[in-house]
């Protein structure tokens, strides 16, 4: 399946990336086009900057640039190595493609080896979240599974220890030491993690908040979280 990833972050992270296949680029031909210093040959037009609204939709930041690109073939869970220390982040059921791809960003910045995520009521790959994601899908491999909860089973058996969110827990974050093979969960954007996911993980987190406003959204929640982890294992 293909579609219109837009934005020069997304399309320029995709053209350094060998294994994206990208049909057509379109560019504003009031942008240079030697600033994509392309190195493989693709079929590139200058054209009136309505010409991508079209593509992209009107409301779209594009920036003067849109690229007809394939879906990233998803991994599954065996593309994991069981000998390397490594985070992986799992998502239950995030459906807003704004908050999949800030998500993917973090993911890239603080070094998760990928995303795991259902194959359904997940947000699919799609043109928002590739902007979202700011070239981070180019980095970070999307690894999809039919159930999750058999999901979080393998990672445990390849040595994962696995660690969900909730604000409902006494267990802080800063107070826990992470494994060299840590699986994070963040449960979707109203409910949280579905009952299975919880009870699957080894021990359920909060983050550390103020007294007089705990909740946060699940992207930032996933950025600190991220950040801990990463800068525990630095």
């Amino acid at each position: 399946m293909t579609y219109w990833m837009y934005g020069w972050h997304s399309c320029v992270a995709a053209l350094d990336n060998p294994d994206r296949k990208i049909e057509k680029i379109l560019i504003d031909k009031r942008q240079d086009p030697k600033k994509l210093q392309l190195n493989r040959k693709i079929p590139l037009e200058a054209v009136d900057a309505k010409i991508i609204e079209q593509k992209v939709g009107k409301d779209a930041v594009h920036q003067g640039i849109a690229m007809c690109v394939h879906e990233h073939i998803a991994e599954d869970v065996s593309f994991l190595q069981p000998d390397q220390p490594m985070l992986v982040v799992v998502l239950d059921q995030i459906t807003d493609p704004h908050n999949m791809g800030a998500i993917w960003r973090s993911c890239a910045v603080f070094g998760a080896a990928a995303v795991v995520v259902p194959e359904r009521n997940s947000a699919p790959e799609s043109a928002v979240l590739a902007k979202a994601a700011s070239g981070a899908l180019e980095i970070v491999p999307r690894i999809e599974v039919k159930n999750l909860a058999s999901a979080i089973s393998e990672l445990k058996e390849l040595g994962f220890w696995v660690y969900g969110f909730s604000e409902h827990t006494t267990q802080c974050l800063q107070n826990h030491s992470f494994p060299k093979k840590t699986a994070l969960i963040f449960g979707n954007e109203g409910d949280g993690m579905r009952a299975l996911t919880t009870k699957n993980c080894d021990l359920i987190l909060q983050l550390p908040t103020s007294n007089i406003f705990q909740t946060l959204n699940v992207s930032n929640a996933a950025a600190v979280a991220l950040y801990e982890v990463f800068r525990q294992q630095k």
